[in-house]
């Protein structure tokens, strides 16, 4: 038997398609989900004259070897603890005391501090389009006001809870504060000394002496201790009051702005306006109607303050370094709430903004 060693070579030219579906697990990884699909080009040789197609004979032990190096890359990405490592950093930057207010030298608003305690963290599964991959994470905190800086506990979750995609945004609640000390300074600058009718045209003149505003029950209770003086009467008649006018307190989203609505005047007041006749009490309405109008609180300012505070603690987040770039920024606050007690009345504004996370480069494998 004649056994002939038989040499050829060939070029054999294609490519590899990787695809890959990213999921993120609960334990913290990236599921890639990688695919590989190889091509070959149409290329054959002779081989003692007989013609070999070789991508149908090579095709299938390239095959073995893309899905052996695959598998390889998967494994390794999917025990990748970058993407854990990174949450880990910024669920120890969320965890703290932010101050709100009362915190600077010389300050004469009581110190607050906006307790910040991260409890659950969620994402949703990765979107793709024709141009990015975009994931939403997020966090769940609770949060607490505070007389002093403190140093919360926060573990770090051992899982992530997926949930379905929503719009990604950053929501902080933030108390604004104002001692009823510095509301009777607002309401007394706004009535004090002023007369009622203010264009003069009733029989009695009724003269704002002194005014504070105070809790009761879900209202607020104005105070004005008035002057009230016949103009008609030979008789010239006068005398003292103090008159107590109920107000519910209202928010004004748009103007951000604190008013009062269902302004009513006590029962003991109508009794105390009696004294000073009819004529007097006539001029009730205007001063009710003036409270209504000009009993205004302008929350802008401390707005203004709380929105800083929080956009500065917000900044910490951001980061530009080669191939990742961190944004972050609070674009609005929202006038939430009111709550008060006999001491202080408190806004909840509801402070919003977005984190956004930009990765142009992945880390070599």
């Amino acid at each position: 038997m004649n056994i002939k060693n038989l040499n050829a070579s060939a070029e054999i030219k294609g490519n590899v398609v990787i695809t890959s579906r990213p999921k993120i697990a609960a334990n913290w990884r990236i599921e890639p989900n990688l695919a590989a699909q190889v091509n070959l080009g149409d290329t054959s040789l002779t081989v003692a004259g007989a013609r070999v197609n070789v991508p149908a004979q090579v095709k299938p032990l390239i095959d073995q070897n893309v899905a052996e190096q695959i598998a390889l890359v998967q494994a390794r990405m999917r025990n990748d603890p970058t993407f854990e490592r990174n949450a880990r950093a910024q669920w120890a930057k969320a965890c703290r005391s932010i101050p709100l207010q009362g915190t600077t030298a010389g300050s004469t608003m009581p110190t607050l501090w906006l307790e910040l305690r991260p409890t659950r963290a969620i994402a949703a599964q990765p979107r793709i389009d024709a141009t990015n991959l975009t994931l939403t994470l997020g966090i769940e905190a609770e949060t607490r006001i505070t007389p002093a800086e403190t140093k919360p506990s926060c573990p770090f979750p051992a899982t992530i809870a997926i949930v379905p995609p929503t719009p990604g945004r950053v929501a902080i609640g933030v108390p604004m504060d104002m001692p009823f000390t510095e509301l009777n300074k607002i309401v007394e600058a706004q009535f004090a000394g002023k007369t009622f009718p203010e264009d003069g045209s009733g029989a009695v003149d009724v003269t704002v002496k002194r005014a504070s505003v105070a809790a009761s029950g879900n209202r607020l209770l104005i105070s004005l201790l008035v002057n009230a003086k016949e103009k008609k009467s030979f008789l010239g008649l006068a005398g003292e009051a103090n008159v107590h006018i109920w107000g519910r307190p209202v928010l004004d989203q748009a103007e951000q702005t604190l008013r009062l609505a269902d302004i009513e005047l006590a029962v003991e007041s109508e009794a105390a306006f009696g004294l000073l006749g009819a004529a007097a009490r006539a001029a009730i309405p205007h001063l009710q109607k003036t409270l209504a109008e000009k009993a205004v609180v302008d929350l802008k300012p401390f707005a203004s303050n709380a929105q800083q505070k929080i956009a500065a603690v917000i900044a910490d987040f951001q980061k530009n370094e080669d191939g990742l770039r961190v944004t972050a920024e609070i674009s609005k606050l929202r006038l939430a709430d009111i709550a008060f007690d006999s001491k202080t009345l408190r806004v909840i504004a509801e402070a919003e903004g977005a984190i956004n996370v930009y990765v142009s480069a992945l880390p070599a494998l």
